[in-house]
């Protein structure tokens, strides 16, 4: 079955009868080529759909029947699923004035096409349609679109309209953000001599050298300039710092030829689109007929373009910037609606985003791979930041995955969010292969569903150190991983004969996380993050060095509603600034009312004494630092983000081993009291390391690694290096195998050569040249060619198996403590209520 968009604004006669579909279609002139024999299937897909594989798909179209002056489609909704073809009836189009009033700019016959551009260009509609005597429209939903454009006389039509629109819309914004520098007679005149065009990705615009004919400003997409070198060249990688080549990247909102108005004849760089891009294109020769208007125009453009700016890439953070923000835009992600990102330096590695994405959906639907940015930190900065954009939908503004679904089944939603119906879904994979990002997965349809846990179990994943199981999955098959280790046997690849449906993130709608009137929107990832490193953002704002290169106007406005906490987190300030303060000032106050009042004496007259008070607020300093489990194993509703318990896990754990270390003061008491202050101890060093473990550990990471990699792939990459390592010393004999077995592994795995991967934190093919460069003259010394090769090889084999190693470890440092600071938090709880009970029993003797 099609499926057909969820809310309806209007309630119009529906008819979804062949031979009533049939007849609309011979009505309509633009798609009368359907009725040709060579386009029978096409026709017979859009009018009566067909039984694949036991499923249905289509038909991809119903016709409606309004009564006079409803409503056909709404100016600023998400529309992006369906179109319409007006069959009979007159249609009014509306567009709202800057009061918000609706105001009737033209009527159109029967025969006319409406709303296609929300889908082609992924955008909310862009005006009101409305039937003022009552009309008949054939609704179709986007996959008959890409069989229409077969149809010359309607791909014609849907290009014409198309650009007509994107002129029209192109000028509006100009007139809306000019601020008054072009007159309404401008904005007519530039609107007919220009021309709206799309281009498509690589497609070279200009080369330098030859003579500037045209102006252009950029509507939406990316161009990527470079002087003195093939336009193909990645000039950021390439060249070293005695050959600098000038290049930027110009976003939406800039002007290119601006310069040929100012008497330069010639282009002085090569432009070529990074992206699916939109122009509105001036021809030089009739804007420079109109002497008034070309100044003006001038002026206007030069105001909002950042073209002109120059770009010193004699800066080392210059460079940088321009290499991320090349990689931001090449990948596309610098235009996904909703990005998410993991900052690297912050993550721990824990995998409980996964986790707690698993919990929600019943499988986990991100992957912690993806594309790696290394980017300054803030512009003109010199600190790096290594951000993941992992592998998880990031609602793109054109999605291919949209494009190739036979039934419609992945849409936009009233809000512009990519999701899938999975009920109209027929698991025909093609969503998932034309994903670019690997963001969508296929599972079995009827997989196990999300069983609760008992209570025992619930108690054991309280107070355990181990990790439950995380179930991912990977397009196209189905892969079962645990927190860090990926088990081979509970691999199940997906079948042709399984009932597969695809799955993505759909930004946790529909959960229990996203209730109905929630004032802001959750996402179980984020939410579950203990540290921050995993956000939601606007990537333009969040990628500095890409944002930049946008001009005033034209600014792609997406739809994403998290905050930016890598950039600004007041919450966390707060907790940081008043728990510092608090522990300082209760500690000061603490040891003033020892002094003054004495640890057993009564204060004013009641049964309290400083060592009760010290007693009292570090047995409730212990029940908050407590509540951290308890809530870290709730994932399906919304309970805060995990992020702010953990500060208060860790400040009002240190308010409660200051104050229980007063209490205890220089009274040993009896040999409970004595192991229970050891515990302690070995509760806050536990601890200690662990938070040390969390702030140094992830950097050293970042640093050495390159891309970020998991656990289980290092482990892999061990096991490879290891076999390789084994095959190639049995083939070594004579000096090759002393060289190798004597000198190169005595020196590659000793600790001396571990511990300089961490202070060093050299690039691996740094370390490789080093390490090549260290025993030159002993490989030189070797007679035999084929002997000297494979020495070489080892040696290169051993340094990537430390670099190895050395990642490893740092893995294990993140974990490593967990263990022991769960035995000995539990060890100390048992000890406090036994305390408690001793204390208040021999009280009340």
């Amino acid at each position: 079955m099609t499926r057909w968009p969820r809310v309806v604004p209007v309630m119009p006669k529906v008819d979804t009868t062949p031979d009533a579909i049939l007849e609309a279609v011979k009505k309509i002139d633009i798609v009368s080529e359907l009725l040709d024999e060579k386009n029978k299937n096409n026709l017979k897909m859009i009018v009566e759909g067909k039984v694949s594989g036991g499923k249905q798909i289509g038909p991809y179209a119903r016709l409606l029947a309004y009564e006079p002056g409803e409503t056909i489609m709404r100016e600023g909704e998400w529309g992006g699923n369906t179109f319409y073809l007006s069959v009979t009836g007159d249609l009014d189009i509306y567009v709202k004035d800057d009061s918000g009033e609706e105001k009737k700019v033209a009527r159109v016959g029967p025969g006319a096409c409406l709303g296609e551009r929300s889908i082609l260009a992924g955008i909310p509609r862009n005006a009101t349609v409305k039937a003022p005597e009552g009309a008949s429209v054939l609704e179709l939903v986007r996959p008959a679109l890409r069989l229409l454009r077969s149809l010359k006389k309607f791909a014609e039509k849907v290009d014409d309209s198309y650009r007509n629109h994107g002129l029209a819309n192109a000028i509006a914004t100009l007139q809306e953000q000019s601020g008054g520098a072009l007159e309404a007679l401008d904005l007519v005149a530039l609107g007919n001599i220009s021309q709206f065009m799309a281009y498509g990705k690589h497609h070279v615009l200009l080369q330098e050298g030859t003579s500037i004919d045209r102006v252009f400003l950029i509507r939406s997409g990316w161009v990527r300039r470079v002087r003195g070198v093939p336009i193909y060249e990645d000039v950021t990688e390439s060249q070293g710092p005695g050959a600098l080549v000038p290049e930027d990247f110009l976003g939406a909102g800039n002007c290119l030829g601006l310069e040929a108005l100012r008497g330069q004849d010639k282009w002085a760089y090569s432009a070529a689109l990074m992206a699916r891009t939109e122009l509105l294109e001036i021809p030089l020769a009739s804007l420079q007929a109109e002497p008034e208007l070309c100044r003006r125009l001038t002026k206007a453009f030069a105001g909002f373009s950042t073209a002109d700016d120059d770009i010193d890439l004699t800066k080392e953070s210059d460079r940088a910037e321009l290499g991320a923000a090349e990689k931001e835009i090449a990948t596309g992600v610098v235009d996904g609606v909703n990005l998410l990102v993991m900052d690297m330096d912050l993550c721990v590695r824990c995998g409980n985003c996964s986790l707690a994405c698993h919990k929600v959906h019943g499988q986990s639907r991100l992957l912690r791979r993806g594309i790696h940015i290394e980017r300054p930190v803030t512009l003109e900065s010199s600190s790096i930041q290594h951000v993941l954009v992992p592998s998880v939908c990031m609602h793109c503004k054109d999605p291919e995955c949209l494009t190739g679904c036979p039934t419609g089944a992945i849409f936009r939603d009233p809000k512009g969010d990519v999701d899938i119906d999975s009920t109209t879904c027929i698991g025909c994979f093609d969503c998932a292969t034309q994903c670019p990002y690997n963001a969508i997965s296929m599972v079995p349809r009827n997989g196990e569903p999300i069983v609760a846990d008992g209570l025992l179990i619930r108690l054991r994943k309280l107070f355990g150190s181990s990790a439950p199981p995380v179930v991912a999955v990977e397009a196209p098959g189905v892969e079962v991983k645990t927190d860090g280790e990926v088990k081979p046997e509970a691999k199940a690849a997906a079948k042709p004969e399984d009932d597969m449906v695809a799955i993505k993130c759909n930004l946790c709608e529909h959960t229990p996380l996203n209730p109905k009137g929630a004032k802001r929107a959750a996402y179980s990832c984020e939410e579950n993050c203990p540290t921050g490193a995993l956000v939601r953002v606007n990537p333009q704002e969040y990628f500095d060095e890409a944002g930049k290169a946008v001009g005033l106007v034209f600014r792609d406005q997406t739809h994403a509603i998290g905050r930016n906490i890598h950039k600004s987190d007041p919450i966390a300030r707060v907790w940081h600034v008043v728990g510092a303060l608090s522990v300082m000032a209760i500690s000061v106050w603490i040891y003033w009312a020892a002094r003054r009042y004495g640890f057993n004496e009564s204060l004013r007259g009641t049964w309290l004494t400083i060592r009760w008070v010290t007693g009292l607020v570090g047995l409730g300093g212990i029940a908050v630092v407590m509540t951290y489990p308890v809530r870290k194993s709730v994932y399906r509703r919304r309970a805060g983000a995990l992020r702010y318990w953990l500060l208060a896990h860790l400040y009002f754990g240190v308010l409660a081993g200051v104050v229980l270390l007063m209490h205890g003061w220089s009274h040993g008491g009896s040999l409970l009291t004595a192991t229970l202050m050891y515990s302690f101890d070995a509760v806050i060093l536990t601890g200690l390391f662990g938070l040390a473990a969390y702030l140094i550990a992830p950097r050293i990471l970042t640093s050495i690694e390159g891309d970020p990699l998991l656990i289980e792939d290092l482990e892999g990459r061990r096991l490879e290096l290891r076999t390789e390592l084994k095959a190639l010393g049995e083939k070594a004999d004579g000096s090759a195998r002393q060289l190798i077995d004597n000198r190169m592994r005595r020196y590659v795995f000793s600790l001396s050569y571990l511990f300089r991967q961490y202070t060093r934190r050299e690039p691996l093919t740094t370390a490789l040249a080093k390490a090549r460069l260290h025993f030159r003259n002993e490989i030189a010394a070797i007679e035999e060619k084929e002997k000297r090769a494979l020495a070489l090889r080892a040696l290169e084999r051993m340094a990537t198996l430390r670099r190895v190693d050395a990642l490893i470890y740092l893995h294990r440092v993140l974990k490593i403590w967990v263990a022991p600071h769960v035995i000995t938090t539990t060890v100390m709880l048992v000890l406090m209520i036994a305390h408690i009970v001793q204390v208040v029993f021999f009280s009340v003797r």
